[in-house]
């Protein structure tokens, strides 16, 4: 998922690259299309910190399933 948003927010910076080299700073402040853009990168971004945050406390699916459910802890060790 870190990947996925990662990319997206690198295509909406390419993008809004792009506006810079072929609009005028006045269309770009008019244009609503570049403000979605800042706000896809804005998104990644902060989906990215809270995915890290996730990964550093250390969740994972087979470390909170019942004991008694070692068939689904190996199937989702073995996904991993």
């Amino acid at each position: 998922m870190i990947s996925s948003a990662a990319h997206t927010q690198n295509i909406a910076d390419q993008a809004m690259d792009l506006a810079g080299q072929f609009m005028t700073e006045d269309a770009i402040s008019n244009s609503d299309a570049y403000r979605v853009l800042e706000n896809v990168s804005c998104v990644c971004e902060e989906a990215m910190q809270v995915l890290i945050e996730e990964l550093k406390k250390g969740t994972r699916l087979y470390e909170i399933l019942p004991d008694d459910s070692d068939d689904i802890k190996q199937k989702a060790i073995e996904e991993l």
